[in-house]
């Protein structure tokens, strides 16, 4: 028979209380509403591009607005709202800055089409308009450089078939 003593510290350690002990606590449809908005207002951590945490912001504002008599969600609905547009304007301000960089360091066909997707995300911002139309342009000048490339190519297969052919020939004669 093994006897195990408790310690001091074993003594002092408070029970955790079993998952199974707790009951559901019955809450209000406002209570549910409230928490749920409030869940959403503070889940931006988990969002990585800015429209969806403006979009993630404003159903948390309606959400408040649903039930704006309830404690403080009518101050909440509103707060919402304007860290909504602070929001935006700063991810779009970022967003744009790495497009921006995204052209800059384009070197492929496909670093420019990347540019250029990340540029419509806000086409009406700064001179995204502009930036798009010179990443298309640099693409048509990379299928040109390529398309020259190619033709260069073919003549030379083709001189080089046509010295072998007359050098095959002028042996035979």
């Amino acid at each position: 028979m093994i006897i195990i003593e408790e310690t001091e510290e074993d003594k002092n350690r408070a029970a955790l209380p079993d998952e199974d002990s707790f009951e559901d606590e019955e809450l209000t449809t406002e209570e549910a509403k409230y928490r749920s908005a409030k869940d959403l207002r503070d889940s931006l951590e988990c969002v990585e591009r800015y429209e969806q945490g403006v979009r993630t912001l404003l159903d948390a504002a309606a959400l408040f607005d649903e039930i704006d008599d309830y404690e403080d969600s009518a101050r909440l609905a509103e707060e919402c709202r304007k860290k909504a547009k602070d929001y935006e304007k700063k991810g779009m301000e970022k967003a744009y800055q790495q497009a921006v960089k995204l052209c800059r360091e384009a070197v492929t066909k496909m670093d420019y089409r990347t540019a250029i997707t990340e540029l419509e995300r806000f086409p009406q911002y700064k001179d995204s308009g502009q930036r798009i139309e010179a990443c298309k342009k640099e693409i048509v000048r990379l299928e040109t450089k390529a398309a020259w490339k190619n033709r260069i190519i073919a003549l030379v297969v083709i001189a080089v078939m046509a010295l072998c052919i007359w050098g095959v020939f002028s042996l035979l004669l």
